[in-house]
């Protein structure tokens, strides 16, 4: 009799665990469907340029892609700063050496292959953002090409273990295909700001919780300590690391004060031209 109430038990607890990650399933299924065109790639080439005392190399341009997230409905999109700003330092003697890069040229590639011109209108490398625009406005037929990944209804916060839901795209090789992946919060870090550790990150990648409310960014959003002077870290910070979408949020009025301040400084152009 008790084993067979053992065996019942068993089942039931295996029933209701497999029914639990059915529902899981399901519920990344909705998001990525719901928000995919919402992840788009970015397409950047980048000038590097070496800074040290007795170094002479020439600048160089490289070519790169990274994700990125529409967070607006004229286009506005945020990434990861480190993937349009990676920074190289090390030591070589008594020689500090620093490679730097600077943005030549940006494009958006949507979800059907539109490509889009773009510039980055504000970076804040204390959270590890840049904010990204249209080059011109977007038409309506571009616009119905997008998808908005909403900031003002997020996750309000996550604790460890909590299920994740990261959408990001596969490179050219790939043809660009939505992507997604089932990962869980390993811990919450407090300092020097609130962030989330997953168990899987691509930098500029938006996660969302299994209610398919964004939870936030991928970033390096706790300064990696080989940034300091004197210290150089084999291992940098971790890429897995999430900012709270509420913290992307604050920035998007000033990005917006930005795009005003350049559609302006355009208008001054061209009336003193004519």
């Amino acid at each position: 009799m008790f084993k067979t109430i053992l065996i019942a038990c068993v089942c039931v607890c295996l029933t209701a665990g497999a029914l639990l990650a059915q529902d899981e399933v399901v519920a990344a299924r909705k998001t990525l469907q719901t928000y995919e065109k919402g992840v788009i790639t970015l397409s950047a080439v980048l000038k590097f340029e070496v800074q040290g005392v007795g170094v002479s190399i020439p600048s160089q341009e490289r070519k790169t892609q990274c994700i990125a997230v529409i967070i607006d409905p004229d286009g506005l999109a945020v990434t990861s700063l480190k993937n349009l700003n990676p920074q190289v330092r090390a030591q070589a003697g008594s020689r500090r050496i620093e490679i730097e890069s600077q943005v030549q040229e940006v494009k958006y590639r949507l979800a059907d292959g539109t490509e889009v011109p773009a510039r980055v209108v504000l970076k804040d490398e204390d959270l590890d953002l840049a904010f990204l625009a249209p080059l011109d406005p977007l038409d309506e037929q571009t616009k119905s090409k997008i998808a908005v990944i909403p900031l003002d209804d997020a996750a309000q916060q996550a604790e460890a273990l909590d299920e994740t839901i990261m959408i990001g795209r596969a490179d050219d090789d790939l043809n660009y295909v939505p992507t997604i992946q089932l990962g869980r919060i390993m811990a919450t870090i407090s300092q020097p700001r609130t962030c989330y550790l997953n168990s899987l990150g691509t930098l500029g990648a938006p996660v969302f919780d299994r209610q398919g409310k964004l939870l936030g960014i991928v970033c390096r959003c706790v300064k990696d300590e080989g940034d300091s002077e004197n210290v150089i870290r084999l291992q940098p910070t971790p890429s897995h690391l999430i900012l709270p979408a509420a913290d992307v949020a604050r920035l998007v009025p000033q990005a917006k004060e930005e795009i005003g301040k350049d559609a302006d400084n355009e208008k001054k152009s061209d009336a003193e031209d004519q």
